[in-house]
């Protein structure tokens, strides 16, 4: 009988290789033979801190967990009705089609569902490659694992023909950029929110922090500046979006790189900051970054172990601060990303982001170079890097 092979996280950063049956496939159900899944900054804070808790009520991550939620594959079987449930836009997905999937899946029917259009708050929330244990039949929740078991309610977004599978795998990342974009874009209130032209500042440009840059630039941004402590990355960011940088080892202190960036913002700061960095404490420090009337936007610090001192008053109140925090993207996002990423590939090369590749068997491995930072986004599966 044939098997599924998947690595399972069943203790903290340790993974062992495990198979598992190929389950049957009902009417609102589908299987996927998976392409890769890509490292995320919360797989590293699951795998390094173990069963911790994320940003929505309920979603609790318990071992064993296959993980693996910024995944593309090609359809192998898909249910009569999920063909056309899980579809997005276009005609009834069909086997053969090359797919993401979205990691998350919604009730339809609790107040955040009926009442907040677009973004999975749902309060009966479930993700794969986290929230969903491996535990239970059928078992194949990660995008790790060789096959991926998809449940009734996923939307899958299909992947345009002649997109590389390295761009098209960075999809679940661009639209978190886009979803945080998208709600940091400028009010009816004079120069608040994003605008294009803006100087935009990302701290922290990993794979999250790259993607936001990219958006950045493909929404006209006029400056971006990139802080990060990897000459690796800040190299790759001048690459991609001709961006000015800040190293950590040149710029020590804080009031360094405040000052920095004031350097090069006619002495105002950043009209947009974004927070990709994971630590919670550098957020006082992006306050500090912001022009008065600028726009935070906080997507990496999903950690809870440590937290920031600010100033309500110098820092929030006296700036009139816009704050927004991004724990995800609205559903519509994959499709937009992937349609903004088949524009753009020509001028911009997406596919520089991923760094490394490994199989299912060295997902051990292939965590522990995804939290160095010589490593970019590194992908688990049998796509070749």
């Amino acid at each position: 009988m044939e098997k599924v092979l998947a690595p399972v996280l069943y203790a903290r950063r340790k993974i062992r290789t495990e198979t598992f049956p190929i389950p049957k496939v009902g009417p609102r159900e589908a299987l996927v033979k998976m392409v890769g899944a890509a490292i995320c900054g919360t797989d590293k804070h699951v795998f390094d801190k173990g069963e911790i808790r994320l940003g929505l009520p309920g979603d609790v991550v318990k071992f064993p967990v296959i993980l693996g939620h910024e995944n593309l594959g090609v359809i192998e079987e898909v249910g009569s009705d999920a063909s056309k449930e899980m579809v997005t836009e276009g005609g009834p997905l069909t086997s053969g089609e090359r797919v993401v999937i979205s990691a998350d899946i919604v009730c339809g029917t609790c107040y955040y569902c009926r009442n907040i259009f677009g973004f999975p708050w749902c309060l009966n929330h479930r993700s794969y490659g986290d929230v969903i244990s491996c535990k239970d039949p059928p078992h194949l929740f990660g995008g790790m694992a060789e096959k991926m078991f998809v449940l009734p309610g996923t939307f899958m977004f299909r992947v345009p023909r002649r997109m590389p599978d390295e761009i098209a795998v960075l999809t679940e990342q661009m639209a978190v950029a886009y979803g945080a974009f998208g709600r940091a874009f400028q009010n009816p209130n004079p120069k608040e929110g994003y605008s294009p032209a803006d100087a935009v500042v990302v701290q922290g440009v990993g794979p999250l922090g790259m993607c936001n840059a990219v958006m950045a630039r493909m929404l006209g941004a006029s400056k971006i500046i990139a802080i990060d402590k990897s000459p690796y990355r800040l190299k790759i960011a001048r690459s991609l979006c001709n961006a000015e940088t800040i190293d950590l080892a040149e710029h020590p202190r804080p009031e360094d790189r405040v000052e920095a960036v004031l350097s090069m913002t006619d002495r105002l700061g950043a009209d947009t900051v974004i927070e990709c960095t994971g630590f919670p404490h550098i957020i006082s420090e992006g306050l500090d970054l912001m022009r008065n009337g600028g726009t935070y936007l906080v997507e990496g610090a999903y950690s809870e172990d440590e937290g920031t001192t600010i100033s309500a008053s110098r820092q929030i109140l006296a700036k009139n601060a816009r704050i927004i925090g991004v724990s995800g993207m609205p559903f519509p996002a994959y499709s937009r990303a992937l349609k903004m990423m088949e524009s753009y590939r020509n001028a911009i090369h997406f596919e520089k982001l991923v760094s490394h590749v490994f199989a299912q068997e060295d997902a051990q491995e292939a965590m522990r170079i995804s939290m160095g930072l010589d490593s970019m986004k590194v992908v688990v599966g049998r796509m070749k890097g």
